[in-house]
């Protein structure tokens, strides 16, 4: 009777689904005397978690692995640009700028306040409506038609020149987009929560 019982509870755990064969002995064996449908179940499961946290673990060390290779890969080529240079203090090791580091920093910087990141934005709409109001010098011409490009994009309806609105969520990389473009001082972001309320977002 034990033996069909047994037989019986191996079947139910292969009802539904393929089971490796390793890893039914090692639930079987693991359930020692008391094999019973539910304890091999039991064991099976518990395995089948570790074995995925396993799994998760190596990958997260692989992804970790390629990660430092990268890190070093660009402090390599920054010390060898001569950008950086390391120091040590106090038994410490630190990485400083070089003066042609500085210099390259600033020509970055300056260059990222000139580019025009793309206009499409996850959109995703909201229940409640926001008011973007702007006001953006000529000289920043390029930056003005490329907001007025955003907003449309994402589903805003323009009421006057510089006034748009919309049941629409602000994307953060928008608002982030705005800052490094040096352009956000010159945009007002209302919300309207309730009838009759407003409230700013940015």
């Amino acid at each position: 009777m034990a033996k069909k019982e047994t037989l019986l509870n191996i079947l139910e755990i292969l009802e539904d689904r393929m089971v490796e064969s390793v890893d039914l002995l090692a639930a079987f064996l693991n359930a020692g005397h008391n094999v019973t449908y539910k304890n091999i179940q039991y064991q099976y499961d518990k395995l089948q978690r570790e074995k995925a946290k396993r799994e998760n673990d190596k990958l997260s060390k692989q992804l970790e692995s390629k990660s430092k290779q990268k890190y070093y890969d660009c402090i390599y080529k920054l010390k060898r640009d001569g950008l950086i240079e390391e120091k040590t203090k106090e038994n410490k090791k630190f990485f400083i700028l070089t003066p042609l580091g500085k210099n390259k920093l600033k020509i970055l910087k300056n260059k990222r306040k000139e580019e025009i990141p793309p206009s499409n934005y996850h959109k995703e709409n909201s229940d409640k409506l926001t008011i973007i109001i702007f006001d953006i010098p000529e000289k920043e011409r390029r930056k003005r038609d490329w907001l007025r490009s955003v907003l449309k994009n994402l589903g805003f309806q323009m009421v006057q020149k510089s006034v748009w609105l919309g049941k629409v969520k602000i994307p953060q990389q928008f608002l982030e987009d705005l800052n490094n473009l040096q352009i956000i001082n010159y945009i007002e972001i209302f919300e309207i929560t309730k009838t009759g309320s407003l409230k700013q977002t940015n």
